[in-house]
């Protein structure tokens, strides 16, 4: 989930095609190992779901897996939901079926408006690893360029682990170098379920996470970057993102009455002193498991909100 206008906020459908995927990341939290391996909606079931989302009142489809640039009907199920009156219809990517030549231009000439795609580092092997696939940081950086030059708007998703975390600053450089074009970044954190879970080692420790978070975003404000904390993130009291509460999903959603409640965050009692906890879920419970102490921060006063 990334923030957005409050229409469309209103809007939003998701649609899971699927969990055949062609990486292997040690961070899924969806692994194909943990449902049924079938689960795949052909595409008469998926052309239907999409017809009953537009007709729910969705104007705002994202496109989910697995990963959907493996299915061959991809483009065919694009234009569909085009058709359907969505005016905005984003793929959820890890790039690697995206680089294959013309396949970016194909679906922006389908309808293709934004894609979101899951570039974890700028190094290299930390990228390779995560996904663990050879090959895959150039696959994903040759889609990427490939989608902003056919005119998709695109947003990066890398997910913060403590591979990676202490290069966050540079990942934003390069990020405003090699990729220009790139309309956003959201910030994800490792969650602590699926693969993640059996791989917790992974799971950085906030305190330390925190302020590299905070010289991320102001590495990425000195090139023009637009950064997004979703609700996969961090708590708004760290990563300085209670200075950039409306680039917090779940400041956004909370403004709109819609407040996520899965039970798989908690707020700890550090957080009742917070002017935020009204609007924010707190950690992920797990989390706690493996991190006891989460270095929060309450934020004392309203001010320090705007």
């Amino acid at each position: 989930m990334k923030p957005g206008g409050a229409g469309e906020n209103q809007r939003y459908a998701l649609l899971r095609l699927g969990l055949a995927c062609d990486a292997d990341c040690l961070f899924c939290n969806v692994p194909v190992e943990s449902y049924d391996a079938a689960m795949k909606l052909s595409t008469a079931q998926a052309l239907r779901e999409i017809d009953r989302l537009a007709a729910e009142g969705a104007r705002r489809l994202e496109l989910s897996g697995g990963e959907p640039a493996v299915r061959p009907d991809l483009e065919r199920l694009v234009s569909a939901a085009r058709e359907a009156g969505f005016h905005r219809v984003e793929l959820q990517s890890n790039g690697l079926a995206l680089a294959a030549p013309g396949r970016a231009a194909r679906l922006k000439e389908a309808g293709l408006t934004h894609a979101f795609i899951s570039l974890h580092s700028h190094l290299p092997k930390a990228h390779d690893f995560l996904v663990r696939r050879g090959g895959a940081f150039d696959a994903c950086v040759q889609a990427v360029r490939g989608l902003v030059d056919a005119g998709v708007e695109t947003i990066l998703n890398p997910v913060v682990t403590r591979v990676q975390y202490r290069w966050l600053p540079d990942f934003m450089s390069f990020v405003g170098r090699a990729l220009p074009g790139v309309e956003s970044i959201s910030l994800s954190v490792i969650q602590p379920h699926g693969r993640a879970w059996i791989n917790h080692s992974l799971v950085p420790d906030y305190r330390i996470l925190s302020p590299l978070v905070e010289r991320a975003l102001a590495r990425a404000a000195l090139l023009g970057l637009r950064v997004n904390n979703p609700y996969c993130g961090l708590p708004l009291c760290l990563g300085g993102w209670s200075r950039r509460l409306r680039s917090c999903v779940e400041w956004c959603e909370a403004e709109l009455g819609r407040r996520a409640v899965d039970g798989m965050k908690v707020r700890p009692p550090v957080c009742d002193a917070c002017v935020l906890s009204s609007h924010c879920g707190g950690v992920w419970a797990r989390y706690l498991d493996i991190h006891p102490e989460p270095g929060l921060r309450p934020v004392l006063s309203a001010e320090l909100t705007r």
